[in-house]
């Protein structure tokens, strides 16, 4: 059995990761054939081979996968799409922030 654990950091309210948590939840069960439901926070996931949990902290979101022997041999590019997916809804805490201003001489 081989395992995925990412967290990220959403910089945002617990209502708006949640919001982010079913849109990666979406998106995995239109690509993977996934099928998901809430418990509280934590979003369960699961198909042939494959179980796992999204967690949705104050500060984070946490997945952690369960790869069946079969679909170990997909690890890379499940993760790699998983960490896309993430990348691409959750904005940095950079793009957040305001810029400081500038002090007049």
């Amino acid at each position: 059995m081989s395992h995925i654990s990412i967290k990220r950091p959403h910089h945002t309210t617990p209502t708006e990761a949640r919001k982010v948590a079913d849109k990666v939840a979406a998106k995995l069960g239109k690509d993977y054939d996934l099928r998901s439901a809430w418990e509280g926070e934590v979003l369960s996931f699961t198909r042939s081979g494959v179980n796992g949990t999204l967690t949705v902290t104050a500060q984070e979101l946490q997945i952690n996968i369960k790869l069946g022997l079969l679909m170990a041999a997909f690890k890379g590019p499940i993760q790699g799409a998983i960490e896309n997916n993430l990348e691409q809804l959750i904005k940095p805490a950079a793009a957040t922030k305001k810029p400081a201003a500038k002090a007049k001489k």
